[in-house]
């Protein structure tokens, strides 16, 4: 009998088993996966590897009717890494489920020494080869007293440099802390320091300057009305008189050429200040995480090994001399072609004035939509292939925001030696390796603005391109 009742029990729960497999199966075609962009790039002892996180809806239910299908999902949130040469997944690992967030927007941070930042709740760090944890808030305020139980809980009150892999943390308390990602200690820092910009204490000290200089300038003139009083009261000679003339406009001379001087360089500063500050306000947006829009991405010329080269119309290069400026692509329909010429300096240099000399000269009859030098995103300025063999060139398939984004190699005789389409209308981040070019991109209509399905791999020797779907967990043709 008891044979009998647990072949029973055994077979009722091979038959539940089924059940769940098969429920979870037809369930499986609903869910979703996504990562947040922006994606981290690492190389280590001949590896290297993509890393996001990976936003995982899972379906538990489903309800079809009218055309319409509606469905319930339990969401968490993983860390991934793919093979930054083939594309191909290496390791995930589940880090939180939705119903233990209570602190938004979870989003990578960036590279600190070699460790991904994240904020998945709080600010963690992970190994991206082993995906090992390195950091989180208790361990943070284990090697850091004077931070335990002052971590604030709201991502707006962490910051990550990017430049320096440093975290800067504003305390509950208001106290702001610098936070060595190599070391995980964390020292107190003044606003003062936060904010510190050695171009505005360089005029700040040149201002003081002119001020001094505009005393002593009063003072010589002081000095001169009293010789012209002891002339006219006749305490001094007409010569002594003419001596004292030439002394106080040789020296009003010399004052008078180091206050042009100093204006000169105060314009200057104040010109590389505010052209700093746009690039670093560029750098910014492009790292945002946020869809760049394709004008954001490129820009129409650059110099090079003494040149200038640009992607231009012939209509645009009618002006003579051509003003020299990092200005985005914006006609839609302008068939681009690849020009040079030498360029030059306006007076006085470093102005960033530069302006053209020679009538520019055609390097190819190859046509470029829309096609201009596609940007590096951590200088905000166009890649320079390595050895300064060219550039990387995007341009579109087909006019309107409808056209898919093409990437060629375009080297300095202006001809393309490989171009891919990525079948992208816009791209949600892109990493220039040196040797890939990383570009996280959505193709998925199921899925929400900032959400990318696509990891597009580019060897930018070959053009040979591999694609990664996170909506699928597949690999899949370009």
């Amino acid at each position: 009998m008891k044979k009998y009742v647990f072949g029973g029990v055994l077979g009722f729960a091979v038959i539940i088993i089924g059940f769940i497999l098969l429920l979870r199966g037809c369930l499986a075609g609903y869910d979703e996966r996504s990562a947040i962009s922006p994606a981290l790039f690492f190389e280590k002892e001949g590896k290297a590897v993509v890393f996001t996180i990976v936003k995982f809806d899972q379906a538990t239910s489903y309800k079809s009717g009218g055309g319409i299908t509606t469905k319930s999902v339990s969401t968490s949130y993983h860390i991934q890494i793919n093979d930054a040469l083939t594309g191909e997944k290496l390791n995930k690992k589940k880090i939180m489920g939705h119903s233990k967030i209570r602190n938004y927007p979870v989003s990578v941070m960036g590279n600190g020494n070699g460790h991904a930042w994240v904020f998945i709740n709080e600010p963690m760090a992970f190994d991206p080869f082993t995906l090992e944890k390195f950091a989180d808030r208790s361990i943070i305020e284990s090697r850091n007293p004077q931070l335990a139980g002052k971590m604030p809980n709201e991502k707006r009150y962490y910051t990550f440099n990017g430049q320096t892999g440093e975290l800067f943390i504003t305390a509950t308390d208001g106290l702001s802390y610098v936070l060595s990602t190599a070391t995980l200690m964390a020292r107190p820092v003044d606003e003062d320091e936060i904010n510190a910009d050695p171009s505005k204490a360089a005029i700040s000290k040149l201002e003081k300057e002119t001020k001094a200089l505009q005393d002593q300038s009063r003072a010589y003139y002081d000095r001169f009305r009293e010789f012209n009083k002891m002339l006219n009261e006749k305490k001094i000679s007409y010569n002594q008189y003419l001596d004292s003339t030439k002394d106080f406009n040789r020296k009003q001379d010399t004052l008078s050429a180091r206050q042009r001087r100093i204006r000169d360089e105060i314009d200057l500063l104040k010109t590389k200040n505010d052209k700093r500050q746009g690039r670093q306000e560029k750098i910014v947006d492009l790292n945002s995480g946020r869809s760049a829009s394709y004008t954001d991405m490129c820009t129409g010329e650059d110099t090079l090994n003494g040149k200038w080269y640009g992607l231009k119309t012939a209509a645009e290069l009618e002006s003579d001399p051509l003003k020299f400026e990092y200005r985005p692509v914006y006609t839609e329909t302008a068939r681009n072609k690849m020009y040079t010429s030498a360029y030059r300096a306006k007076d006085p240099p470093d102005r960033w004035e530069e302006v053209m000399v020679d009538k520019p000269e055609k390097l190819s009859d190859e046509v470029f939509l829309q096609g201009g030098f596609l940007l590096d995103k951590s200088t905000a300025m166009p890649i320079h292939l390595p050895g300064n063999a060219g550039f990387i060139v995007c341009y579109r398939e087909k006019v309107g925001n409808d056209g898919a984004i093409l990437i060629a190699r375009l080297g300095l005789d202006g001809h393309a030696q490989w171009s891919v389409n990525t079948a992208l209308k816009s791209f949600l981040d892109w990493i220039y390796t040196g040797k890939q070019l990383i570009i996280l991109g959505t193709d998925n209509k199921e899925l929400s603005s900032g959400e990318a399905n696509v990891l597009f791999i580019i060897d930018l020797q070959t053009g040979k391109a591999s694609v990664h779907d996170y909506f699928t967990d597949k690999m899949r043709k370009p």
